[in-house]
């Protein structure tokens, strides 16, 4: 209760903004390029240690960085109108998946996480990472973290309670069980699975019948009613409609809520999976360009703030991105490929100022020219383009050796 309660260099707001602005060097060039920003008449930076910044962050819970993400984003939707962060049908559309991550590999670590062994019986700590994430805006707007084992639908009803009665939730293959739509259904929420052909004998049926779409009333087991009753849920008619759609890698059979098939037609359904990628950029992100994998520190303290501190990181520079888009049209618009911001370059550009923007020195003025610089930086669109997908063993993560804690 009285923790940061007194004036020091490392306070509540500098020790965020520690977190934020950090790029994996050593805490102390850390330490020495933040104070000199934040005040470079300062001595302070002379004074702190790695071990003063160790328990510092010993008392900050990870559970402010999940605060002030959902803050973050329940502020930016007050403020940008429904009509522009709305893509599909006018819902708000949501992926949810998950990831691995490779952990350090200590003691506590292995015990509180658990562990994965691979077919070379290399036994590697790990961690099960989801995502809520705003395919309009390109941002995470849940995150939930759990041990090396844990079911990723367990995750996902987690983050049910970050959504409304405007959002269509996406999910991919192994999501789907009958509980967990029930759940849905009971919460009101709007929901598209992509299905495994053997979900069930209904969904078998329908792939036999050459049908393109069908509504039918989900067939509910005793042993699917029984795994409901446990999750507390009441037994509800679940009226579902099965949709085949054919893409370049073959054909995907989806299970979605939304049964009006006038208001929402069989071709649009194509469109709304495609929407569902973003999330696995959205992973690419973290782990590609903000390195959530390599981690501060060698507790299971220091890996929920760095998880919870980098998905926080990518909500803000996802938000500025959507800020400076209206920069680029007049750019670009001579151009005949489309383009957008380089979010790799987004990200640097955010930590050598997130200091600056949190002073109180910041105005609009400053806020125009950062959103511009932001713009300068752009990729290049390159729509509909496919890979396929390398399928590597589980292998022994090869960590700095150079821990800042």
């Amino acid at each position: 209760m009285h923790d940061f309660t007194r004036t020091s260099a490392l306070s509540l707001p500098n020790l965020i903004e520690i977190f934020l602005s950090t790029s994996h060097r050593s805490i102390k060039s850390e330490l020495d390029a933040f104070f000199t920003k934040k005040n470079p008449q300062s001595f302070s930076k002379q004074l702190l240690t790695k071990g003063a910044f160790t328990k510092a962050r010993a008392k900050l819970k990870e559970t402010a960085f999940i605060e002030l993400l959902h803050k973050s984003v329940a502020c930016f939707y007050r403020e940008v109108p429904i009509k522009q962060r709305t893509n599909w049908h006018g819902f708000r559309t949501l992926a949810v998946d998950g990831s691995d991550l490779v952990l350090p590999d200590y003691p506590e670590i292995r015990k509180i996480f658990g562990i994965h062994t691979n077919a070379s019986e290399v036994s590697l700590p790990m961690a099960k990472l989801s995502f809520l994430y705003d395919t309009s805006v390109d941002m995470p707007i849940d995150v939930q973290l759990g041990g090396a084992h844990a079911s990723e639908r367990d995750l996902a009803v987690n983050h049910l309670s970050q959504t409304d009665d405007n959002d269509l939730l996406l999910y991919d293959r192994g999501y789907y069980a009958y509980w967990f739509a029930l759940q849905h259904v009971l919460q009101n929420r709007a929901f598209c699975f992509r299905l495994r052909s053997n979900a069930n004998t209904q969904v078998t049926h329908f792939i036999s019948s050459k049908k393109r779409q069908v509504i039918i009333t989900l067939d509910a087991s005793e042993g699917m009613k029984q795994k409901a009753f446990e999750k507390g849920l009441d037994i509800v008619p679940l009226t579902v409609r099965l949709i085949r759609i054919k893409t370049p890698k073959g054909m995907y059979i989806l299970m979605t809520s939304l049964i009006d098939k006038k208001r929402y037609p069989l071709k649009d359904f194509y469109e709304l999976y495609h929407l569902r990628w973003r999330v696995e950029e959205g992973y690419k992100k973290q782990k590609a360009f903000l390195d959530v994998e390599n981690f501060s520190g060698r507790t299971v303290h220091s890996i929920k703030q760095d998880v919870h501190a980098s998905a926080l990181i990518h909500a803000l520079i996802s938000m500025e991105c959507f800020a400076a888009k209206g920069y680029i049209e007049n750019k670009v618009q001579d151009r005949k490929q489309s383009y957008k911001i380089n979010f790799a370059e987004a990200i640097q550009s955010f930590k050598r100022r997130i200091v600056v923007m949190l002073s109180h020195t910041m105005d609009s003025i400053c806020i125009f020219k950062w959103l511009k610089a932001i713009a300068r930086n752009l990729t290049i669109i390159k729509p509909e383009r496919s890979f396929e997908r390398e399928k590597v063993r589980c292998r022994r993560k090869k960590l700095r050796k150079g821990y800042k804690v």
